[in-house]
């Protein structure tokens, strides 16, 4: 069985066994997925990463990084790499650290993270980051060819990449998207009946099933300190 599978099965349990007709299959992975791109917006991975300059060229085309959502920091030089020694890591090193994520590497990553802040204020160029063409400008361009611009960028969670321990914050926002949608279903359907007098309702009513949709989205929103604040 897939992660996706298990996360659907997770959010029907949680839901009191839902079955089919109360929540398609596709909608139940719709759930999901929008799930995991909203923590992507509060706890995304971060890639330490580096491109090589070159001279006068002050636009990089970072469109190739796989699911990237912003450039967070960058360390750039216009003109040199006057550095001390031990902040550049050896080509074995570097092996390790490219492309790595915190979520993989915890240690590894942090060491190294540590290194470069104590060298932050010795990085005297500026950039921009342009999202939508996922484009990253240094300012001013580089007056030189082969400077090592290292840069740190978030990226989207999959599935896949959810850490285990935070499946059930997940699945807090998979529930109340999964209500808005049995709220709007419901909203199509007959909820109640008059007659003598009296009005009968049937079971719970659009109203109610967005009252619990918000009420579990504010919970996965206080996880993260209760409000939507895009890392990155």
């Amino acid at each position: 069985m897939s992660r996706m599978d298990d996360l659907k099965d997770k959010l029907r349990r949680g839901l009191g066994n839902l079955t089919l007709t109360q929540l398609s299959d596709d909608q139940a992975k719709d759930a999901v997925i929008s799930a995991v791109s909203e923590y992507s917006k509060h706890s995304p991975i971060k890639v330490l990463d580096f491109v090589a300059t070159e001279k006068d060229k002050a636009l990089y085309d970072l469109s190739g990084k796989q699911r990237i959502l912003r450039v967070k920091e960058v360390f750039y030089n216009v003109s040199s790499q006057f550095l001390p020694e031990d902040f550049w890591p050896d080509s074995a090193v570097w092996g390790r650290l490219e492309g790595i994520s915190l979520f993989d590497n915890p240690s590894i990553w942090l060491q190294y993270m540590q290194r470069i802040e104590q060298y932050k204020a010795m990085f005297t160029g500026d950039s921009e980051y342009d999202r939508v063409a996922k484009i990253l400008r240094l300012i001013p361009p580089p007056n030189a060819t082969g400077l090592k611009v290292i840069f740190i960028w978030t990226q989207a969670h999959t599935e896949e990449t959810i850490p285990e321990e935070d499946v059930n914050t997940l699945m807090l926002w998979a529930k109340g998207e999964a209500k808005e949608m049995m709220a709007s279903k419901k909203g199509q359907e007959i909820q109640s009946v008059s007659g003598y007098g009296e009005s009968v309702s049937f079971g719970a009513t659009s109203d109610s099933l967005m009252k619990e949709a918000e009420d579990f989205k504010a919970r996965f929103e206080k996880k993260f300190g209760g409000s939507v604040f895009i890392v990155g």
